[in-house]
């Protein structure tokens, strides 16, 4: 499966964070009841909604996505010279 280990980074993640489900569906506009199921690999997320939580949790959208590539947006935007 594309997406496997989703429920898992997104868990890991938003633990890290500090965030509850109900705080974390406020900063991305998603309802903490769809967070849980993505975590708990229920629901399958639409692309944008990987992109909104992505964002409130301050990573890229493809690595909380697929794993692929670097967790965190500032080694997109000012890479390791």
């Amino acid at each position: 499966m594309a997406c496997a280990g989703l429920g898992a980074r997104l868990f890991q993640t938003r633990r890290e964070a500090g965030l509850g489900l109900i705080r974390l569906g406020k900063l991305a506009g998603v309802s903490h009841s769809t967070i849980g199921d993505i975590e708990k690999g229920r629901q399958l997320p639409a692309v944008d909604t990987v992109e909104r939580l992505a964002r409130a949790l301050k990573v890229r959208a493809s690595w909380l996505a697929f794993g692929d590539g670097g967790r965190e947006l500032d080694e997109l935007v000012h890479p390791a010279v």
